[in-house]
């Protein structure tokens, strides 16, 4: 019984071990999809996958994606509670909206005026950046234009 259950046991060793060995292939089809098997499809570039590994090795990158996406999902959708919320100001309280932005444009040109670097957020990347002579003056025009407007109301 003793060398039947030892021969058992190598057996079923053997066979385990061959068995965590097969190979798996990651391919991506015309889709954009990525697929896992044993027997990649003709015709397609694929790669062998380590399956004795604890996790994938882009599965960290993907995990960055997700939540990358996740944060653009949060900004842009602040954003649009944001934009609807100013809607709604503008529509019941149009004089305090129009006073706010008089102030807003106040201090704009304050920092434009006295300050010798102006950094402004960049709408892609949401980074800040400095911005150059010419667009300060863009944005100094602008700006006093908007201010003759709030001393015009």
């Amino acid at each position: 019984m003793t060398k039947f259950s030892l021969l058992l046991g190598s057996a079923l060793l053997i066979l385990a071990s061959a068995s965590s060995a097969a190979k798996f292939y990651k391919w991506v089809d015309d889709q954009g999809v990525t697929h896992y098997g044993a027997n990649p499809p003709q015709g397609t570039t694929s790669s062998e996958v380590n399956t004795r590994a604890n996790a994938s090795s882009d599965q960290d990158r993907a995990l960055e994606s997700l939540q990358e996406k996740r944060d653009k999902a949060e900004k842009e959708r602040e954003k649009a509670e944001k934009a609807a919320e100013e809607a709604r100001r503008e529509k019941t309280e149009p004089d305090a909206v129009q006073q706010e932005r008089c102030e807003q444009y106040r201090k704009n040109l304050d920092i434009l005026i006295n300050k010798p670097t102006v950094r402004q957020e960049n709408p892609e990347t949401g980074e800040m950046e400095v911005i150059d002579q010419d667009k300060r003056e863009a944005i100094l025009e602008k700006t006093r234009k908007a201010l003759e407007q709030c001393e015009a109301s």
